[in-house]
């Protein structure tokens, strides 16, 4: 099963991406998670462009539309203080994951659908740490709020719907490698070495 398959395959990368982040430290401040944000505002907000313009969606019964990252980022962004100017000149991604097929697309949606899941215990800290809520700072942590794991069961029946049919091994090694590429340019572009 092509989910297994990618939660294994995945998870060097994923765990040392979220050990690198340091979003569920106690010692969190404010602007180190403003920095963390602008980190993944430069990231999705490109990405995002690059998935919306994928002519790949007609072969998938998947709207992506409203599960943007981008606005909720941004809405963030701006309640924590950033500056609309400071928002419009922050660095943008251009080393981003190779959407070139529709496979390529289906591993990088794993990737950032499947940070919703992961996100709402970071929201649960940050309420916490720092009395943020999804109005004042948290919406893209949040994720879907309630709606998050109906939401990722959702994406996941697609995800099977469009691979297990064929059993083809060459197609999913296809959507695995998009899935790490997703992890690896992501961690890249928040760490640089």
């Amino acid at each position: 099963m092509i989910l297994k398959r990618l939660k294994l395959a995945t998870n060097v990368r994923h765990s040392a991406l979220e050990d690198q982040l340091p979003l569920m430290r106690a010692n969190l401040s404010r602007e180190d998670y403003c920095r963390v944000l602008a980190g993944f505002f430069g990231f999705y907000a490109p990405l995002e462009i690059q998935l919306m313009d994928s002519p790949y969606w007609q072969q998938l019964p998947f709207d992506y539309a409203d599960r943007q990252k981008t606005p909720r980022l941004k809405q963030d962004l701006l309640a924590l203080g950033t500056s609309p100017w400071a928002l419009d000149t922050t660095p943008l991604c251009a080393a981003l994951p190779d959407l070139n097929a529709p496979e390529q697309l289906l591993g990088c949606l794993y990737v950032i659908e499947g940070a919703t899941l992961g996100g709402r215990r970071i929201t649960q800290h940050l309420q916490n740490r720092m009395g943020l809520t999804p109005e004042s700072g948290g919406s893209f942590f949040d994720g879907y709020g309630a709606q998050t794991g109906t939401r990722w069961k959702v994406f996941c029946a697609m995800l099977l719907a469009n691979t297990d049919h064929a059993q083809d091994e060459a197609r999913d090694a296809v959507i695995v490698a998009a899935a790490n590429s997703t992890f690896q340019t992501l961690t890249q572009w928040l760490f640089p070495t």
